[in-house]
């Protein structure tokens, strides 16, 4: 995207109505933060109790058993008391529920460094378990709970569509922000527990080492009960379900031959990352680590983890997401490998960061799948029995991980196998090989079960998306055509009211004229007859009682009709169509301005013009004020609304301008008219077919036309 204006303020800055939660009270704001520090403190207690139990443990066959059944009563109440759970948090006002689980938490983890007995450590972890089973879904319900009418009324334009639309997006975007204070601190958590590691080592000694980890993770608890306690009121307006993990890997969700499939990567993704976590206090150990490389592995297991489930559904666009899956399992399995047979603990550490990668992008693509196998981001309000079921899934898969990866390193533990001139084979490194084998016959056997392009070469299928194309076999590539006309070029002007663009598009149009070739003017709305009736709808000020949906999709109609009778077939012959507004007017207007949701607008658009963008977007800006005051007729029905409005459209110019930069020619439109001329001929230069469009002598005789719409 060119930019001419560089002080002009960042696109990036707040602007009205450019987030959703923006408007957000403060006990919202407040209670995600105590969310936040929750999530952090039930992080930090997974190794923080691990290492407490390992300590005092005699042998590395007592260590593996204490670490592996910490880590194993965490998780076990997921397992068996998810329903109950679920059951009693629903019951249960909100906000007691969190000040509940986050202040016995405190006073159980407060306890572990007091008593100092493997025994209450181990209740201590399955207490821990259960009580973060009864926050979770308390914490996921109350952060929508908290959007308030006020909130919601206050962004959405007044009407009762926008208001009901503005009021889902904002309680999906709580959903979000609860989810992500949830499991987001986890590599935080991580680090935090490498560096408390050091420092106790070094200050409290060998024998206390553990209690510092602890002692800060009763503190953060204590801390988000403080804060979620200045948060005085949560509805129980949302509802709490939660699945029982065994019923649905017993009776399924339904799902295909292909649906299985994702369940078995998924499966085996979790055993992999699981088999790491379950021996790795153990394994740095021997490595001589100690509690600090326990802290790195899971540092880099858990960043790596975010990464990759933020990676899977953009990393190589044009590769199938269900190749991509199976593969992502193979790759986990192959760096467990890896992991089990290193022994340099920084070697570990990264290959447990590319083994979270690996199992994060599996976790994230299966999610997808299921959510929408057309690729699509899904529906708060469908099925989700099947993303329940991959969830249900990985908890087993991770359970069994923690379970039995440290009993079977444990009894493998005082057996070593010498291999070549003095490598030593401990449990931990076979038991971690075994796990890896299964995982990859688990993602061998998924790959094949989700394979939706038997027959097209892997290898040429990764090349061709490594270029950001869809492989084609020569047997199946299309015969070439025979000599045809190059397609047109397509430019809009876009921006707010009095900005110049009409002005700039007719210019523009001369200029090619003079040029040589076949130019088309047009505008939006009203450029055919149907869309002459429809501007007159959408534009009259005696329209009255329109909705924002009624209004978005009038203007999808005209821009339907616009293109199919237009701007395509003038496209199709090779001519330049240079148009006064097009498709991100409604992005802007529509979505910003009314503050609607913009994908859905979006959505309606691409189907209502086949998925026609502009070759180049020239987007010419202008303060409100001083555009509004450039208008010579008087204001139509959208010249009309208030200030804040069209404050609104500006930023959402902004917004989609930052989003495709280069499809983007921004100006600043209080320049000289001639300098903003030059600077739109100079880009739309670059995109020209070169020197003339074939036949376009044929076309326009000896003198070259404009033909106005």
């Amino acid at each position: 995207m060119t930019r001419t204006d560089a002080s002009r303020p960042h696109p990036a800055a707040p602007q009205p109505g450019a987030s959703p939660l923006s408007a957000a009270a403060a006990p919202f704001r407040r209670l995600r933060t105590a969310l936040s520090v929750s999530g952090l403190g039930q992080w930090l207690a997974v190794p923080a109790l691990s290492a407490a139990a390992v300590l005092p443990a005699d042998g590395t066959e007592a260590r593996l058993r204490a670490a592996g059944a910490v880590l194993a009563l965490l998780v076990l109440p997921a397992v068996l008391l998810a329903p109950l759970a679920g059951a009693l948090a629903d019951r249960v006002d909100r906000r007691l529920a969190l000040l509940i689980a986050d202040g016995l938490r405190f006073v159980v983890v407060l306890t572990v460094p007091l008593v100092d007995a493997l025994p209450w450590t181990l209740a201590a972890a399955f207490l821990v378990g259960c009580l973060s089973l009864l926050w979770a879904p308390a914490a996921s319900a109350a952060l929508p709970a908290l959007v308030s009418d006020a909130t919601v009324g206050a962004s959405a334009g007044g009407t009762v569509v926008a208001r009901e639309a503005a009021e889902t997006d904002l309680r999906a975007d709580a959903r979000r922000s609860a989810a992500r204070a949830a499991f987001g601190p986890a590599p935080v958590a991580a680090l935090l527990f490498a560096v408390l590691a050091v420092i106790a080592n070094a200050v409290l000694g060998a024998s206390h080492r553990t209690d510092l980890p602890l002692y800060a993770t009763a503190a953060l608890f204590v801390l988000a009960a403080a804060l979620t306690a200045l948060v005085k009121q949560v509805p129980a307006t949302e509802p709490i379900s939660v699945p029982a993990p065994l019923k649905l890997l017993f009776q399924g969700p339904g799902l295909d031959r292909a649906g299985h499939g994702l369940g078995l990567a998924v499966g085996g993704a979790a055993l992999a990352a699981g088999a790491v976590a379950a021996v790795a206090r153990v394994h740095t150990g021997e490595l001589g680590g100690g509690d600090a490389g326990y802290g790195a592995v899971l540092t880099g297991l858990a960043a790596g983890l975010a990464t990759g489930l933020f990676l899977g559904p953009r990393v190589l666009g044009p590769f199938s997401r269900r190749r991509l899956l199976g593969l992502a399992v193979i790759a986990a399995a192959l760096l467990l490998i890896v992991a089990a047979l290193v022994r340099n603990l920084v070697v570990v550490a990264f290959v447990a960061a590319f083994l979270g990668v690996a199992a994060g992008a599996a976790w994230s693509t299966a999610t997808a799948a299921v959510r929408d196998p057309a690729g699509e981001t899904g529906d708060e309000s469908g099925d989700r029995r099947p993303r329940a079921f991959l969830a249900s899934i990985a908890l087993i898969g991770t359970l069994v991980a923690v379970a039995a990866v440290p009993a079977v390193a444990g009894a493998l533990g005082s057996h070593r196998l010498t291999i070549g001139d003095g490598y030593d084979l401990d449990g931990s490194m076979a038991a971690q090989l075994i796990a890896a084998v299964l995982a990859l016959i688990t993602g061998a056997v998924a790959y094949r079960r989700l394979d939706d392009r038997r027959g097209i070469p892997l290898a040429a299928d990764l090349r061709a998306a490594l270029r950001g194309e869809v492989y084609v076999p020569p047997s199946q590539a299309p015969a070439p055509e025979p000599v045809r006309r190059e397609r047109g070029v397509f430019v809009a002007f876009e921006g707010g009211e009095g900005a110049g663009k009409t002005t700039q598009a007719r210019l523009a149009a001369i200029w090619l004229r003079d040029h040589g070739y076949d130019v088309i003017t047009t505008h939006e709305p009203g450029a055919t007859k149907i869309g002459m009736r429809l501007r007159a709808m959408l534009l009259d000020r005696d329209t009255t009682g329109l909705s924002d949906r009624a209004e978005t999709l009038l203007y999808a109609a005209d821009r339907a009709d616009h293109v199919a009778n237009v701007i395509r077939p003038a496209l199709e012959r090779g001519a330049i169509v240079v148009s006064d507004r097009y498709l991100d007017s409604s992005l802007a207007y529509q979505g910003y301005g009314r503050q609607q949701p913009v994908g859905a607008i979006a959505r309606v658009n691409a189907w209502a013009t086949g998925g026609l963008v502009p070759d180049l977007t020239v987007l010419l800006e202008v303060p409100p004020a001083d555009g509004l005051r450039r208008l010579s007729a008087p204001a139509d029905r959208i010249e009309s609304e208030p200030q804040e409005f069209h404050e609104r459209v500006q930023a959402g110019f902004r917004a989609l301008a930052e989003a495709e930069p280069d499809r983007y020619l921004v100006l600043d439109a209080s320049r000289p008219q001639a300098e903003l001329s030059r600077e739109i001929q100079y880009r739309i230069r670059e995109i020209l077919p070169d020197p003339i469009p074939a036949g376009t002598e044929d076309a326009t005789s000896t003198f070259p036309a404009i033909t106005d719409v």
